[in-house]
């Protein structure tokens, strides 16, 4: 997991946007991008403060914004992480001066580097979580046009995302939107198989669609749906079970040809449980 690329700096919400910034330019900083209102929880109570990703050196800039806006305010960057980052475990933290000279420092994220999720930590309120999937950052909760992204990623990063599911809690992980379409669709999907002619009669509600036997199964170790796949092979005949397995050993062929790695890893995998030799 990388840590983030730019600090960030910010003043209590009170003061007026313009006014803060012109202070921020003053100091030698680069504004790059306004992050948000973020409420911070300090030793004197819950704190809003306008937060921004900044170029520049960001150490004691805090100090000197609450000396110059009389307000609190923050700095965060690498010279604030709390913990060793070879443990891939540890947290970000921010520095909250106050205008008497006082300051003290508050953990904003936990990163996780085994399942490279960023989480906010309860000293905060207003950022987003993220996990990164694929080489692609997604902020949590996911929502389904992201899990049918991840789906199509392999077996591997569904499995990620089921891991951070039962290490943070399904409902960190996955929005309740998702999760009651997803169970809808679960409930509404009728597969029927026809061996004789080649093709899947998949039923979705309303909507019906014909797939290629051979090409539903290779969706199927994608997916990851061990269990239906092994119905499908035991179900199948001589004849059938063959041209499953010499599927499987094309898709496996033609990612390897294309160098990609990832894809074929999760389709032998996959194959190994179900005891496929490719």
């Amino acid at each position: 997991m990388k840590k983030r690329s730019m600090p960030w700096v910010g003043f209590a919400a009170e003061v007026p946007e313009d006014s803060g910034k012109e202070v921020l330019e003053s100091l030698g900083l680069i504004v790059i991008k306004a992050v948000g209102i973020v409420e911070i929880k300090t030793g004197r109570g819950w704190v809003k403060f306008r937060l921004y990703e900044v170029e520049g050196e960001v150490e004691g800039v805090a100090a000197s914004l609450a000396k110059v806006l009389g307000v609190p305010a923050l700095e965060s960057g690498p010279h604030l992480v709390l913990g060793e980052v070879s443990a891939r475990l540890w947290d970000e933290g921010a520095r909250v001066a106050f205008p008497d000279g006082s300051s003290e420092v508050i953990a904003l994220y936990t990163y996780d580097g085994f399942l490279d999720v960023r989480m906010p930590t309860t000293n905060v309120k207003g950022l987003k979580a993220t996990i990164l999937v694929g080489g692609k950052t997604y902020e949590l909760p996911l929502n389904l046009s992201d899990l049918i992204e991840i789906y199509s990623k392999g077996q591997k990063a569904l499995e990620k995302v089921e891991k951070t599911a039962t290490v943070y809690g399904l409902e960190k992980i996955i929005s309740k939107e998702a999760l009651e379409e997803l169970r809808r669709r679960e409930a509404e999907v009728r597969i029927e198989v026809d061996y004789e002619t080649g093709f899947v009669l998949v039923k979705e509600g309303a909507k019906m669609r014909v797939v290629p036997l051979r090409e539903y199964f290779v969706e199927l170790l994608y997916r990851g749906d061990i269990e239906q796949a092994r119905k499908m092979l035991d179900d199948a005949p001589d004849v059938a079970k063959r041209g499953l397995l010499e599927a499987v050993r094309e898709e496996y062929r033609t990612l390897k040809e294309l160098g990609d790695e990832d894809r074929a890893k999760t389709i032998l995998e996959v194959a190994e449980k179900l005891g496929l030799q490719l």
